[in-house]
């Protein structure tokens, strides 16, 4: 494993993207390289990052001005790599693991079409299993009634915190106290009860990092992802917690060639299970094999005085070992643009006697005022941001600076979900779950009730509060009975409707907030629209939780202003000017409820006691975060840092200390500037806002504008166009041993009746069965080649006998599979579109398949070319290709190179053969490949029923896709 340490600003991104050059030069394909980081919008910059250098380098031969040089004749390499680069892997930690798990899914018991849950819905279903626990535990005969006894309300609180750590070792294990034994037995046994009601067909991330560790415990699975995937880049590898670096350990055991960049000053997630020991024992590792890489140490982020600044105060915690060492904080230098700006760092100390809160409120008075001078300066406010560790604090800072009249902006945490109009909507949304319950005093007080105190107090200390407020507001009682109905609508329309239907005294919620509060709703409703839990209730839960984390949300708050952010929610960002207040807090910590030992996974809890070895241990490294905690808001700055803090005693604490002593010592790093004051700047009044009168908008000039209607969907499949075109011109469908679906293959349609006017000719008796003899209809609404179609079933669309052995045949061709493998077939009858059937119908279906498969197999080196024979070959391949208005998705059988040719193989097990049925949906492959490789293949209609192998002139499939409209093949 190579190893690289690269400093905040020193450009991980542009080493990952010379790595990906580097490796494309030297003959590895892109769709071998797998890509790794740790958010998806890292992965999508990594991706568009990648393909300006890869595009760069194909145009010009170099990247970034000589960082790489492409060798010579290395020029198809990066066509090749070009023409890749939409199928290519630049995913997150998570989403590589499911990648790899994909590969082998049915060997290791998956659904290979398995859905995913975020971390917290998770947590709410084995809360739920938990809750159902202690429901069935509270029955004196049942086995953990005494564990139940035993441990009480808060034994089962501490199971759940247990859930949370998961992540930190593969195998828990308790202590020998009876309150230990007792959390651990309820916690088995959820857990036990929450995996049974994922199943095999969805994961959490805490269970995608089990199964990917299962994966590598498997020599064949672990051998196809090493193949799959030869070479690995991981980048922020800091910030990966135990089971994810044991992944990647093993993965390089496994002769994967791994390169991990990362900064052991930036692991700041501990709370999120991230441990920085991995990280350094991958740096240990590397410096003992040789692999350790050069670091990065030029800052393009950094001016000059920013970059003395963090030098000095790297140096000094390294020495004392404060967070990082001397080998994890190289000095940095300022680079390109940034080596020309000179920049200023200032470190303001807010001396007062007293409370600290009466200093605090003085610290953040100074730093309002320094804002604005800066704003008077020429620096936008919109290029300034205040970071802090609590929000609390900003709460400090954003009174200040509302007070001389700068605007403000929250962009993350849970103080959005705090925001009044955000918890009007969830109280709302509550009292229409239970209209009795805890929200209902909130709700009566908030904008949909507007009950005053005296009324209030009336209707909450009411036997009957329903009776109480039809005697004081009836109109609001109206208002909980449509509530009441709102809530039973799906959870994105329910909060569609609180925000913008008319309730309370025929007023919407978005008419009663000012322009923000219409920005947070909106917000709000994006960000629900992104991730919608299935049901009303989770997503309650989900808000609940937000609104009491200290670090959770990713939803931006509208408009213009000074940047009030949490540290934690800093990182990645940055900015001309960053402020970063509160610096002379005293370092608390607190102990923790449960704790598991990463080396050991233990796991101790602070209620039975004997826990202080753990408890210190936890606390040494929170004390050492909370030090790169400092490094990571500091490093924020571009341009000008300020460092705030405040001081009511002779000694500074906490980061003051450190800033105050060793790190100006001798004096301040160049461009270093430090103010000490008692005296609180005054406040001025903010200027009066101007009122204008309301102009009635003018009409947009498109809002009389229509779009064109489709004549297909704006996305669709060429298998599903067969379908469609048979229907509007008449014809039936292949019969129901089609693998493309049971109604879907008769023909072109009248759009292509001028050339193919035998194409939607109906077909003889017996050859369609619109039912199978089982009694379930076939659905033409799904290709059995596409992903996934093994496994979307519900009990709306059943699958029939024909769908069902398409889908099976070609998922065993694509995996070249034999006919006679007993675990093949045991793969193929744990498949989910088995399920429906009993298990004679399995039977009678594998033995269908096995008999295909033999017969592909009998055509290999005969009809079809052997596979050893071919120099390229991929199955499976997706298609998505523009044609008029619509984009055809879809899967591409086998595409292989043969002979100096390329050849499209497209399996049918339809019992009769025509292929007219089919130019369309060929012609349409084709048209694809061509355009992705340059050359043109052959197509071929494999009809395994009959081992007959049929080449459509190539005249006519053209014709065919020219005849449909879809694409102009003319020219």
């Amino acid at each position: 494993m190579r190893v690289r340490v690269a400093s905040a600003g020193t450009g991980k991104t542009t080493s990952l993207v010379g790595s990906y050059l580097a490796l494309i030069g030297g003959g590895v394909p892109l769709r071998r390289i797998a890509g790794v980081t740790f958010t998806r919008d890292v992965a999508d910059e990594l991706r568009q990052r990648v393909a300006a250098g890869i595009g760069d380098v194909a145009r010009t031969g170099s990247y970034l001005g000589g960082l790489y040089v492409a060798p010579a004749g290395t020029e198809p390499l990066f066509e090749r790599a070009r023409a890749e680069l939409g199928g290519a892997l630049l995913t997150t930690i998570h989403g590589f693991m499911i990648a790899g798990i994909r590969l082998s899914a049915p060997l290791l018991g998956y659904d290979p079409a398995f859905g995913l849950l975020p971390e917290w819905e998770a947590q709410a279903l084995f809360d739920e299993e938990l809750n159902s626990v202690a429901l069935v535990a509270a029955r004196a005969d049942h086995a953990s009634h005494r564990a139940a006894v035993v441990a009480g309300p808060v034994g089962f609180g501490l199971a759940g915190s247990v859930f949370r750590l998961r992540s930190l070792s593969q195998t828990l294990t308790f202590g020998a106290s009876e309150l230990d034994a007792a959390v651990a037995e309820l916690y088995e046994e959820a857990y036990a009860r929450y995996l049974r009601r994922l199943g095999p067909s969805a994961m959490a991330p805490g269970e995608v990092e089990r199964a990917a560790l299962r994966l590598l415990g498997s020599p064949t699975a672990r051998e196809r992802l090493a193949r799959r995937y030869p070479v690995v880049l991981v980048d922020e590898y800091q910030d990966v917690n135990p089971l994810q670096g044991e992944f990647f350990e093993r993965l390089a055991e496994a002769g994967v060639s791994l390169e991990v960049v990362g900064d052991p000053k930036q692991s700041i997630y501990g709370f999120r299970s991230a441990d920085v020991s991995v990280f350094r024992r991958a740096l240990d590792a590397a410096e003992s094999s040789g692999d350790l890489l050069e670091p990065l140490t030029a800052s393009r982020r950094h001016s000059q005085a920013v970059v003395a600044f963090l030098n000095r105060l790297t140096g000094v915690m390294g020495e004392a070992g404060l967070g990082f060492t001397t080998r994890e904080a190289p000095p940095v230098t300022a680079a390109g643009s940034q080596a020309a700006v000179a920049g200023r760092v200032d470190l303001i100390v807010a001396e007062r006697q007293g409370p600290l809160g009466d200093a605090r409120r003085v610290e953040a008075d100074l730093l309002a005022e320094r804002l604005e001078l800066a704003h008077h300066d020429g620096r936008a406010y919109r290029d300034m941001a205040v970071v802090a560790r609590q929000h609390h604090l900003l709460g400090l800072v954003e009174r200040a600076l509302e007070a001389r009249g700068v605007p403000t902006l929250r962009l993350k945490g849970s103080g959005f979900y705090r925001r009044n109009e955000v918890r009007d909507v969830y109280h709302a949304l509550r009292v229409g779950v239970d209209p009795a319950g805890a929200s209902l005093s909130a709700f009566l007080r908030g904008p949909f009730g507007g009950l005053g105190l005296a009324d209030l107090a009336t209707v909450t200390n009411a036997t009957e509060p329903r009776t109480a407020l039809a005697d004081v507001r009836p109109d609001v009682l109206d208002v909980i009975d449509a509530l009441r109905r709102i809530a039973r609508l799906p959870p994105i329309d329910a909060v569609k409707a609180v925000i913008r239907t008319p309730l309370a005294a025929d007023t919407r919620l978005v008419d009663v907030v000012d322009d923000r509060g219409r920005a947070n709703v909106d917000a709000l409703l994006f960000e629900l629209a992104a991730q919608t839990p299935p049901d009303l209730e989770l997503l309650l839960d989900r808000l609940d939780e937000l609104a009491e984390r200290a670090e959770a949300a990713d939803v931006p708050e509208g408009g213009e202003g000074v940047r009030l952010l949490t540290m934690h929610g800093s990182k990645g960002l940055e900015y001309p000017l960053v402020a970063v207040f509160d610096a002379g807090a005293q370092l608390r910590y607190r102990p923790q409820a449960v704790l598991v030992d990463a080396r050991t996974g233990s796991v101790t809890l602070h209620a039975a006691g004997g826990d202080e070895r753990a408890q210190a241990e936890r606390s040494e490294r929170d004390r050492h975060e909370a030090y790169r905690l400092l490094y990571v808001a500091a490093s924020r700055a571009r341009d000008h840092l300020i460092v705030t803090g405040s001081v009511n005693r002779p000694d500074p604490q906490g980061w003051l200390e450190l800033l105050r002593g060793p790190v100006l010592e001798g004096g301040a790093p160049h461009g270093t500037h430090v103010t000490r004051t008692s005296e609180a700047p005054a406040r001025r009044r903010p200027p009066p806002r101007e009122h204008h009168a309301d102009v009635a908008p003018l009409a947009a000039p498109w809002i009389d504008s229509r779009f064109e209607h489709h004549p297909y969907e704006p996305l669709s499949s060429p298998s599903r166009l067969v379908g469609l075109l048979a229907e509007a011109g008449g014809g039936v469908g292949a019969d129901a041993g089609s693998g493309e679906g049971a109604a879907t293959g008769g023909g072109v349609g009248s759009q292509a009746e001028a050339t193919e006017p035998e194409a939607t000719e109906p077909l003889a008796a017996g050859e369609s069965i619109l039912s199978d003899e089982w009694g379930w209809q076939p659905s033409d609404a799904v290709d059995a080649g596409e992903p996934g179609a093994a496994s979307r079933v519900d009990s709306g669309d059943l699958p029939g006998r024909g769908r069902v052995v398409g889908t099976l045949v070609h998922f065993a061709i694509s995996q070249d599979w034999e006919a006679d493998d007993v675990g093949s077939l045991d793969s193929l009858r744990a498949q989910e579109v088995m399920f429906p059937y009993s298990a004679e119908q399995r039977d009678e279906l594998l033995a269908e398949v096995s008999e295909l498969l033999r017969g592909y197999q009998d055509m290999l080196g005969a009809e079809l070319p052997s596979l050893s024979a071919r120099t390229s070959d991929r199955a499976e391949v997706p298609l998505a290709v523009r044609g008029g208005s619509t984009v055809w998705e879809g899967v591409i059988d086998r595409l292989y190179a043969v002979g100096g040719r390329w050849v499209i193989d497209d399996y049918k097990t339809d019992r009769v053969v025509r292929p007219e049925r089919y130019h369309l949906q060929l012609g349409l492959y084709l048209h694809a490949v061509e355009r992705a490789i340059g050359t043109r293949p052959v197509g071929r209609l494999v009809y395994l029923r009959s081992r007959t192998v049929v080449e459509p002139a190539d005249e006519d499939l053209r014709g065919a896709l020219q005849a449909s409209g879809i694409v102009d093949v003319s020219r």
